[in-house]
């Protein structure tokens, strides 16, 4: 009479059990498709009609950006001005990573020189130290994206600051697409290696 008196209860619980595995396994069925990951790519301008200033060696810096932006996932900025993510779009590495890789790119091109990001190798003397802070980087309503931030220029002793410059710049996009987004994103970065090289002429 004991033993029967354990099993009914043993047999219920066993059956409690059952049937919440049976509930994750569904929750996790229904969890929607995997995120998309996106890759930074540069744009390629056609032609540069600018001058390069006469400068050999750079040493770009990581760039920083908002602690929100640091997030894998797409940011946007609600109507009450609240930080949304889009959980389905996702950038392939950090967004550090990718401007920094994307800035340094594009930064040969225009200025014609060896570019590269430090810590840089023993040996390596650049002439001038580049710096890009962003302070905002969020996608806007076309599916484009609102740039803003400071690029600081130092000098490759890093004893003086040679210029500072802000910007603040929109790139839209004519759908919602993350690929317009991406793609807004790197003609920023190319906007922004434009302003870098007027920055560097006068004192190269």
């Amino acid at each position: 009479m004991v033993i029967g008196s354990l099993v009914k209860p043993f047999t219920r619980l066993s059956g409690r059990l059952g049937a919440a595995v049976v509930l994750l396994s569904l929750v996790g069925c229904i969890g929607g498709p995997e995120p998309k990951q996106y890759l930074l790519e540069p744009v390629f301008d056609i032609a540069n009609e600018s001058i390069a200033p006469n400068i050999n060696a750079i040493a770009l810096a990581e760039v920083s950006v908002p602690s929100y932006a640091k997030d894998d996932r797409l940011a946007s900025r609600s109507q009450d001005f609240e930080i949304e993510y889009d959980a389905q779009s996702q950038w392939a590495e950090s967004p550090q990573d990718a401007l920094t890789r994307v800035l340094a790119n594009r930064l040969r091109f225009y200025l014609e020189s060896n570019v590269v990001v430090e810590p840089w190798p023993r040996g390596y003397e650049p002439e001038a130290r580049v710096e890009v802070q962003f302070d905002k980087i969020l996608r806007e309503e076309s599916g484009g994206v609102e740039l803003a931030g400071q690029i600081r220029i130092i000098s490759g002793d890093g004893r003086s600051m040679l210029d500072v410059r802000t910007f603040q710049l929109v790139r839209y996009a004519n759908n919602l697409n993350p690929n317009a987004y991406f793609a807004a994103v790197s003609a920023g970065v190319n906007d922004i290696s434009r302003m870098v090289a007027d920055s560097l002429r006068p004192h190269f």
